[in-house]
């Protein structure tokens, strides 16, 4: 540090894990930064009156990522099965059990490379504050589970490939709003613009496959990493909605529905249910070859990533009454609703059709509700009573014997959440101090009060699917926040 002014700081540090190989056991990650506080400078005189102080910050550095298990030597398990053991001469010896893991000695540090240029400033005497950072992240030879040919006898390999980068700004402010001697309103404000990119893959590969492996029945690979996007991208099924009673024809013969010509076929795909018919889901043909399938007709259906996220907070006093209010959001992301899918396919799944989209009153039914007859098809089948019952729904039945990724169950994932309010009251010290009490404050918390959303699961700040990094946003069984109250004393004598 030289006059107050200038302030230069560098660091050089290594790290060693036995989680790879001896030869990569080693990473190397200096840094610097450098900062400038301009108000100190003798040209910005004019402006002291309302500018307490600015300071300019640069800084560059590298961070390694070692936070994955030692797969660098092949490990064995113990066979404890009666039937998974063998006689060695008269003793009894138990089989050893290769793990799914392939070793790889290779292996070594992720390493994350970030810059950064900020600007600190404060006026009026500190009663406005403002930081603003614009950064730019790289994070090369990430560390991630690739899934291994089948031929292969393995299941997995930890490798390192490919960079990934963001880029953003983030701005704060916060700043006193009133300041008497009875009352007192302070505020904060927080946002944040994130640009997350693939920058590359192993060797010339421009994309690849990642699955989130709760997992559907037809599309498991239900993620893509492209070169240029950002991470996050849900792959699979476009909805055109329900087949209708104008893209089937009834056959008296058979007392069954057929499918026109011009008209895709997705019935296949879903596990050719005997009762196809109208009413039943209708993917898009993406290629129009008149047959849908996962191969060739699954598009990216959105992102995980957010536009931004941020947050504001209010802080008042009056008298000996004091509140603080905290709020948090994100704007733009996408979550894949996993639950939605479970919940309204009749399946041989358990917790089929719970989903309030698939109540009798919006659902396609193949059942007369006054008589119970299937007049879908049958020996009972009524083409009439059946576009009668059905005229009014709004969505497909739920009947189909595979589950598969659509755009109908990729939501937005945007919310803002009131995530925190403290009520408090300190008594006056004329009464506390009779008791030999110098404070006295009793005080209310809520966390998690309220969450405004479009979203229809539990909670859109969910993502569960975390054996990988590349499958951000699944919504699988999450267990939903909970609302938490706290009442309190604080006392001080």
């Amino acid at each position: 540090s030289y006059d107050n002014r200038y302030m230069l700081t560098l660091t050089a540090r290594a790290d060693g894990t036995n989680v790879f190989a001896p030869d990569d056991r080693w990473g190397f990650f200096p840094g610097m930064a450098f900062a400038w506080r301009i108000s100190e400078e003798k040209f910005m005189e004019p402006v002291k009156g309302w500018l307490d102080n600015l300071k300019l910050r640069v800084s560059y550095g590298a961070v390694g990522n070692a936070r994955v298990n030692s797969y660098w030597r092949q490990d064995f398990s113990i066979e404890s099965a009666a039937n998974k053991q063998y006689y060695l001469g008269e003793t009894v010896q138990s089989a050893l059990k290769i793990q799914n893991t392939l070793r790889n000695e290779n292996l070594t540090w992720e390493t994350k490379l970030s810059s950064n240029i900020g600007l600190d400033a404060s006026f009026f005497n500190g009663r406005l504050n403002a930081t603003i950072d614009v950064y730019k992240d790289i994070t090369k030879d990430l560390i991630l589970r690739m899934d291994m040919p089948s031929n292969s006898g393995y299941q997995y390999q930890y490798q390192n490939m490919g960079r990934t980068s963001n880029r953003g700004i983030e701005l704060t402010l916060s700043g006193t709003i009133i300041d008497t001697k009875d009352f007192y309103l302070s505020a904060n404000f927080n946002i944040a613009f994130n640009k997350n990119k693939v920058e590359k893959l192993d060797g010339t590969a421009t994309s690849m496959i990642a699955q989130s492996g709760w997992k559907t029945d037809v599309g498991a690979d239900d993620y893509r990493v492209i070169v240029g996007e950002a991470l996050g991208q849900m792959y699979g099924f476009e909805v055109e909605g329900y087949y209708t009673f104008d893209d089937f024809t009834f056959d008296e013969s058979t007392k069954k529905w057929v499918l026109n010509e011009d008209v895709a076929s997705d019935y296949v795909m879903l596990g050719s249910p005997t009762n196809f018919g109208p009413g039943f889901i209708k993917l898009k043909d993406q290629n129009n070859d008149g047959v849908v399938d996962a191969d060739n007709d699954r598009v990216v259906l959105g992102n995980a990533q957010p536009k931004h996220i941020g947050g504001f907070g209010l802080n008042a006093q009056w008298k000996g009454f004091d509140v603080a209010a905290m709020f948090n959001w994100s704007y733009g992301n996408k979550v894949y609703n996993a639950m939605k899918i479970l919940s309204s396919s009749y399946t041989n799944r358990r917790y089929n059709n719970l989903s309030r989209n698939m109540d009798i009153a919006h659902r396609w039914s193949i059942i007369d509700p006054e008589t119970g007859n299937n007049v879908m098809y049958g020996d009972l089948a009524d083409p009439a009573r059946f576009y009668e019952i059905n005229k009014d729904k709004t969505i497909w039945s739920p009947i189909v014997n595979r589950t598969v990724l659509t755009n109908w169950a990729v939501e937005d994932g945007s919310f803002l959440r009131f995530s925190n309010l403290t009520i408090g009251y300190t008594l006056p010290i004329t009464l506390t101090q009779k008791f030999g009490v110098r404070n006295l404050r009793v005080y209310a918390t809520a966390s998690n009060l309220f969450c405004w959303t479009a979203y229809s699961g539990q909670d859109p700040e969910v993502s569960t699917q975390r054996s990988t990094t590349l499958t951000p946003g699944v919504d699988y069984s999450a267990y939903p926040k909970a609302h938490n109250y706290v009442f309190g004393i604080n006392v001080t004598f």
